[in-house]
């Protein structure tokens, strides 16, 4: 199957990203340009322009590393927006269904990249209703496979890709018993079986925390020496150095400490693990999968341990995650594969119960209920309600 771009409205967007483009390659020639001028000046031990002193190294260092944060992240944003561009007007997707599994070959301009999805992986073909995206949902993962094509031609590509493939459109839950990416099973040092985020995942991040320090630390340094003859410096050199503190305390603590769930039989217990020492923080007798909104109106689904009777909690109910009766245990923006697969297989390995309120149904139900408050309260709650009512009626149908 193949899908390309289509709609005229996304030569708008092209354009617009053209636009913005130019003025993201000015200030990436103008970054690079102020970065490589004060290198030189540094190592020359040179004015950074006429008329002026020397370059002090602690400044210049402070500067330095601002600048080489920004221009990072200014640079993985054009990048990105390179690749958007790419994809409105210049990519295609091919979707392969053979006998090993499925082949994704994207292509964007000139590049183009290649996967393999084995078949004993796979467990349904999707389409994610957030983004309307076409995705395939593996035992441990959900990996988007294209928003290239209309919604009828990602519709038409899922059913010829179940049925080239022999999937379901709805998989059993019972399928789902693999632990998802980037969780693994941990046999404690007091031989219980316990679930935490992977130590390659807890590693690579230590790498990363420590050469934050180490930067950090450095640029402390030579702040502290410009401060020997400039007393100014002084307080930049004490934060510097109380940043690199931080940085370095995290940097130890993902690497010789982790936090994990301990698995017993109709509980899970919360530990704190740091060197030989642990502590039990909190246990759990029942899960819930919660779904939450925040500002930017971006969906989170978090899987929540909670102790207590097996009663179900009220509609409605606000759920900060973390309190005397219940701690979150994973949370994922627009996927909710990661937790309901960690859910799954902590329900069935603990033999405790799971209860999923993220549900269309559910959340409608919720709704009323809020609706049905709001009506309670009084005149102006009653207006509130009739409108946010109309609102959402409207959203149904053009849905």
């Amino acid at each position: 199957m193949r899908l390309k771009p289509s709609g005229a409205a996304r030569f708008v967007t092209a354009a617009f990203l053209l636009f913005w483009l130019c003025g993201w390659a000015v200030g990436e020639g103008f970054a690079l340009w102020f970065l490589a001028k004060g290198i030189l000046a540094l190592m020359n031990g040179m004015p950074f322009d006429e008329g002026r002193a020397p370059l002090g190294l602690g400044p210049a260092l402070a500067i330095g590393g601002f600048l080489l944060l920004w221009l990072s992240l200014w640079t993985l944003g054009g990048v990105a927006a390179i690749a958007h561009l790419l994809q409105l007007v210049w990519s295609e997707d091919r979707l392969i269904a053979h006998g090993g599994g499925l082949t994704v070959v994207r292509s964007r301009g000139p590049f183009r990249g290649r996967r393999e999805l084995p078949r004993d992986i796979l467990r349904r073909i999707v389409l994610v209703p957030r983004c309307d995206a076409l995705a395939a949902e593996t035992t441990r993962e959900r990996i988007e496979l294209s928003r290239l094509g209309t919604h009828s031609e990602r519709e038409e590509t899922a059913t010829a890709l179940r049925s080239q493939l022999g999937l379901n459109e709805a998989a059993s839950e019972a399928e789902a018993v693999t632990l998802p990416k980037g969780w693994e099973e941990v046999i404690t040092p007091e031989g219980e079986r316990a679930v935490a985020v992977s130590a390659a995942t807890r590693r690579a991040q230590s790498r990363v925390v420590g050469v934050l320090a180490l930067l950090v630390a450095t640029i402390a340094f030579s702040i502290f020496q410009q401060a020997a003859r400039e007393l100014a410096m002084l307080p930049m050199g004490i934060i510097a150095t109380l940043g690199a503190a931080a940085l370095v305390w995290v940097a130890v603590r993902l690497a010789r400490g982790r936090t994990e769930w301990r698995i017993g039989n109709g509980r899970l217990t919360l530990r704190r693990r740091f060197g030989s020492s642990a502590e039990d923080l909190f246990e759990a007798t029942r899960l819930e999968l919660v779904v939450s909104t925040d500002s930017d109106g971006d969906e989170w689904i978090h899987l929540e341990g909670l102790k207590g009777s097996l009663e179900t909690p009220a509609l409605g109910h606000w759920s900060q995650g973390h309190s005397k009766n219940r701690r979150r245990i994973a949370s994922a923006m627009n996927e909710p594969t990661v937790p309901r697969l960690l859910g799954a297989w902590l329900a069935r390995a603990a033999n405790m119960p799971i209860e999923d309120r993220t549900s269309r149904e559910n959340q409608e139900a919720e709704v009323k209920l809020s609706l049905d408050q709001l009506e309670k309260s009084g005149p102006l709650g009653r207006a509130a309600a009739r409108f946010l009512g109309d609102v959402i009626d409207r959203g149904r149908k053009s849905a």
